[in-house]
């Protein structure tokens, strides 16, 4: 068996910055660090599938920096619609491969890859360019016949929430030409959308992850977005005989934590 854990959409602000939605960042990725190395320390690596940092605030990524430190599992950054990819290559180089923030890597029993889908022009919702596709084709490729985990920031499909689906990655015809004829076990785990979501897409499972920080509300029918007061999360993904296990866990915070107030 195989381990890795997952979070996303940290948010982290600089010291002294306005917190998002009233409720610090900071406390819920201290609190599933702390979780995470204590009972996870096993997994082979941990993802962070993008908005590592709030809009506007390239100096946390030195706070993420600092507190990486204490975990003794590899991390891999994605970058998502908040994060400034060149402050975010500044002080994490490893992240880049090929002018994005992207990487590929194969582990003993599948290969994992990470894309860069935050658009071009700074928008909220995210895109693939021609650039980027061709460089997933030879990661799907390379995969060949192993079990394929692709963790992207902006999901390719539609959840129901008009008020989220319209942030989704709008141009994913490309992808769904790559992955609708393979029949390896293909698994996509998704973040952006701050709430727990699974399906298939192309024939294949996806999965999308709850934030660290907030989330927002299961709001079918309304044009704006809400937020909840359901708890911060992160995800343990394990491989076994080829299959792909994920188990979602809520965190019960140790510090203070002001929910924000249901719309």
């Amino acid at each position: 068996m195989t381990k890795l854990v997952w979070m996303t959409d940290l948010h982290l602000v600089e010291r002294g910055s306005d917190l998002p939605a009233g409720v610090d960042p900071l406390t819920g990725l201290r609190d599933a660090i702390e979780e995470i190395e204590r009972f996870h320390s096993d997994a082979v690596r941990l993802v962070i599938s993008g908005d590592l940092v709030q809009l506007h605030n390239p100096g946390a990524y030195h706070i993420l920096r600092e507190e990486l430190a204490s975990l003794s599992i590899p991390v891999r950054l994605l970058a998502g619609n908040h994060d400034d990819s060149e402050a975010l290559v500044d002080i994490f180089p490893e992240a880049a491969q090929g002018g994005f923030v992207q990487g590929s890597e194969d582990i003993e029993v599948a290969r994992l890859v990470y894309a860069d889908t935050k658009a071009s022009d700074g928008s909220h919702h995210g895109e693939l360019c021609d650039v980027r596709i061709e460089w997933l084709a030879e990661q799907v490729d390379l995969a060949g016949g192993r079990p394929l985990l692709l963790f992207l920031h902006h999901p390719p499909f539609a959840i129901g929430v008009p008020a989220l689906d319209r942030l989704r990655l709008r141009n994913s015809d490309g992808l769904a030409r790559l992955l609708k004829n393979r029949r390896t076990p293909t698994h996509l785990f998704c973040g952006h959308l701050h709430r727990n979501v699974s399906g298939t897409w192309q024939g294949h499972p996806v999965q999308v992850l709850k934030s660290t920080h907030v989330q927002f509300a299961l709001d079918m029918t309304g044009e704006k977005l809400t937020r909840s007061s359901e708890p911060p999360a992160y995800a343990v993904i394990e491989i076994r005989d080829g299959d792909i296990i994920t188990n979602y866990r809520d965190i019960s915070s140790k510090g203070k934590r002001t929910l924000p107030t249901v719309s």
